[in-house]
């Protein structure tokens, strides 16, 4: 027999709860490669950032950034651009790049 509870089946519930806990987190300690991430307007710098992979930014996660110059989130200093949105990837903050807004070194 199968036990119910609010119309969901605790059989279903165990499922749902362990797919919850194997969606992938990014690694808190992270890579060590550290890139500074530039305005693509005035070149003026936004972050160094603990990036993994060889791909282009896409996102940052917060926890992964080392130095932010920036006085507010996601807008260049100098020219005041926004260079990316406040969102949360698999459950951790990060900022999801608009593309050709920031550049890589």
């Amino acid at each position: 027999m199968i036990a119910w509870r609010n119309g969901v089946s605790l059989a279903a519930k165990g499922i749902l709860k362990e797919y919850l806990h194997s969606v992938a987190k990014p690694n808190k300690k992270g890579p060590t490669r550290t890139v500074l991430i530039s305005c693509a307007q005035c070149k003026a710098p936004l972050y160094k950032y603990r990036k993994g992979g060889k791909g282009a930014l896409v996102k940052c996660f917060i926890e992964r950034i080392v130095e932010d110059y920036t006085n507010q989130p996601c807008e260049c200093p100098q020219c005041h651009q926004t260079f990316a949105r406040e969102t949360l990837i698999r459950g951790t903050p990060a900022y999801k790049m608009i593309g050709g807004k920031a550049h890589m070194k």
